[in-house]
């Protein structure tokens, strides 16, 4: 048997959690910038890639005249066949950076494989794959772990960030992005082509986590619990939007405009197997957030149960 494939056990969201960070409040001459991924099918099984980094190059106008990092910390496996037909999932989230005209943005991606519809795989040099994967050839990356893959925009235009929170939509197309190299070594070879398919003004939706006085939460999964495992989200759609908890009980999740039903994740689990219920209140309960402006949603904890392992 060639390989043995299943899906990773972690959800994206999960895979993706330590990379899309939150960027802070922001600062004078700063702009939020957020990145989101998303495919076009492909005549593929499966195309997995990890993004090491994304970054972007100063223009002539650029505040900073150089670059600008908007994610360095790797992501895990994220299988871009499942990111077509409207999905997407965030690599950025707010992260600010100086403002100006960037002539580029570029995705520094340094481990990948695909698996063909006759379930053989072809893998990057080095790559770490998951348990129960076995490379049957290989897959070249030219320039993807130096400088990267550049990021097309629309009309070959540059981004200007003027101050604004903006999201960029990024199609990782896998349909041309993945191929047989010319001749007959029987490798495949990447050459991604990557499409900002929108640019546009983003809102965010922030506030504070806070404990009902009265309430005390519990030990769970071994240790006391903290305000920063609550996952609060905003829904519009059938898009859920989610972010991390800071230390203060500050949030803040940037969305495109639009009105959106407030939530959070009602249950938590442990790498111990201990799950944690929580029952808050957000108010209000839903938010409209307009073009560049940030709504305010406060949370109240009002219950926290932990149930140990069976």
């Amino acid at each position: 048997m060639k390989h043995m494939h299943g899906k990773l056990a972690l959800s994206l969201f999960t895979a993706l959690a330590l990379a899309a960070c939150d960027g802070g409040t922001g600062s004078a001459g700063g702009s939020r910038v957020s990145v989101r991924l998303t495919d076009a099918p492909g005549d593929l099984k499966e195309a997995w890639v990890k993004v090491d980094r994304i970054y972007l190059k100063g223009g002539a106008d650029s505040i900073n005249g150089g670059n600008a990092d908007l994610l360095t910390t790797r992501t895990g496996w994220v299988d871009l066949l499942t990111l077509s037909g409207g999905r997407t999932a965030e690599l950025v989230n707010g992260v600010t950076v100086p403002g100006g005209r960037y002539s580029e943005m570029r995705f520094v991606v340094c481990e990948a494989y695909v698996v063909t519809r006759e379930g053989d795989v072809y893998a990057s040099r080095d790559a770490a794959l998951p348990a129960g994967v076995t490379a049957d050839g290989t897959l070249q990356m030219p320039s993807a772990c130096s400088s990267g893959f550049k990021v097309k925009f629309p009309a070959d235009s540059s981004l200007n960030l003027q101050g604004e929170s903006t999201i960029v939509t990024v199609d990782f197309d896998v349909s041309q992005s993945f191929g047989h190299q010319a001749g007959n070594s029987g490798r495949w070879i990447m050459h991604p082509v990557l499409q900002a398919t929108s640019v546009g003004f983003s809102g965010g939706i922030a506030g504070t986590v806070a404990v009902a006085q009265g309430l005390a939460l519990p030990t769970c999964g071994g240790a006391p619990v903290a305000l920063t495992a609550f996952v609060p989200q905003a829904t519009a759609g059938a898009t859920t939007y989610s972010s991390a908890v800071g230390t203060d009980g500050r949030y803040r999740i940037t969305v495109p405009g639009g009105t959106y039903t407030m939530a959070y994740a009602p249950a938590l689990s442990f790498a111990n197997g201990d799950s944690l219920m929580v029952t808050a209140t957000p108010a209000p309960a839903t938010a409209t957030v307009g073009s560049g402006a940030t709504a305010t949603v406060d949370y109240t904890v009002t219950a926290a149960t932990c149930k140990p392992k069976a």
